[in-house]
């Protein structure tokens, strides 16, 4: 199992790397340490070079959920024709039923009904419709197995060594999984599609009601689009649980960055500070300030993010604490000597890393002071 201390290289955008497990960390952010995550694995790849940022745990298998259909969404540009008539037989119909479940996320097809091909994108990528992948993959794959080993094979081709798919929607299977690594090589790969950047960056599209289909009013229910800065695309997938992941993309002063996050209770925390600190930008940003002003879609199943506060801390592996509001790190004995202190009242928000290049002296700024200890006598002071 890969964390941050293992050392995949930058590779063109469709070929795949030589050696698939070889990960070469090149951080752009180095006045600010690593942000640590809650996720059970996470990745940071710069979209145009390729080049990996960040990994935790690149390789571990886990369940991809409806990131799924950003593979799905891949094959149906390449291999169909967007402006095909595609209508809900008797046998298409039966099979959607067969392979959804019950609580499925669906754009709501009817049997009977006829769509573009284009019109399914919207309906795979935007509501997360379930009924829609299998209707994909039936239509472009001629078979709904054939269209799984269609995926699979695409899968080997973009040097996603550690995914495989049973389905096109991305419910829970045996033997259905992905890492944080080839998630980020598949995000790269489809946001450089014209098509799907633009598809996966649409917030809301109406699909009018014609002779043929009702009408669908769509939502994208990729969140991070609605509320930080220079979000244009990826996929999130939820179990209905606690499992959340998503694929991330963003824009920013002419950088472009594919983050990936899986199996975590608080994705915006996560995935905020990843790209924070991709693009060492720290300006302060809350979904629950965003919410408060412009509704963001299903906030509710978060309850209107008021747990995110510029107070919020995450753990480090050396016993210290992350700070998300300004992205550094405290850590003992800076630390003990900070709580017993007054901490943030007395102190306020760690401004810098910690400086040691004054023998055993270590030093670190806060907004209202800096902390001195000497390591040797074990002494602190505030400066």
């Amino acid at each position: 199992m890969q964390r941050n201390t293992a050392t995949v290289a930058a590779t063109p955008l469709n070929q795949a790397p030589v050696n698939p497990h070889q990960v070469v960390i090149v951080p752009s952010d180095t006045d600010h340490p690593p942000p640590p995550v809650l996720a059970t694995a996470a990745y940071l790849m710069d979209m145009d070079s390729g080049a990996t940022l960040y990994a935790y745990n690149p390789f571990m298998h886990l369940p991809m959920l409806s990131t799924t259909k950003l593979m799905t969404a891949l094959l149906a540009v390449e291999h169909g024709n967007l402006n095909q008539q595609v209508t809900i037989t008797n046998a298409l119909d039966r099979d959607i039923q067969q392979h959804i479940s019950s609580d499925s996320s669906l754009f709501g097809l009817k049997k009977g009904e006829t769509y573009t091909l284009r019109d399914l994108l919207y309906g795979l990528l935007l509501p997360s419709g379930n009924d829609a992948a299998v209707a994909i993959a039936d239509t472009v794959g001629g078979s709904y197995q054939h269209f799984v080993d269609m995926m699979n094979q695409r899968a080997r081709e973009l040097g996603m060594y550690d995914t495989h798919y049973m389905n096109p929607s991305g419910l829970l299977a045996t033997s259905h999984y992905s890492s944080a690594h080839d998630l980020a090589v598949l995000g790269r790969y489809t946001m450089s599609n014209p098509i799907l950047h633009q598809i996966a960056s649409t917030r809301l599209y109406h699909i009018p009601k014609t002779s043929q289909h009702a009408e669908h009013y769509l939502v994208n229910g990729n969140q991070f689009l609605w509320w930080y800065p220079g979000a244009d695309g990826g996929k999130p997938g939820w179990d209905g649980n606690t499992d959340f992941v998503q694929v991330v993309s963003c824009t920013r002063n002419g950088r472009h960055l594919i983050g990936v996050t899986m199996n975590t209770k608080d994705w915006w925390t996560d995935m905020r500070d990843l790209m924070n600190w991709g693009f060492d930008n720290f300006q302060w940003i809350s979904p629950y300030d965003v919410d408060l002003q412009h509704p963001i879609p299903y906030d509710y199943d978060w309850g209107y993010f008021v747990r995110d506060k510029k107070t919020n801390t995450l753990p480090t592996a050396n016993h210290g604490r992350y700070y998300i509001y300004t992205g550094y790190s405290v850590s003992p004995p800076i630390l003990s000597y900070f709580d017993k202190n007054g901490g943030l009242d007395k102190f306020g928000f760690p401004t810098s890393m910690p400086d040691y290049t004054q023998g055993s002296l270590v030093s670190q700024r806060f907004q209202k002071a800096t902390i001195q200890c000497d390591l040797a006598g074990k002494q602190c002071k505030r400066l």
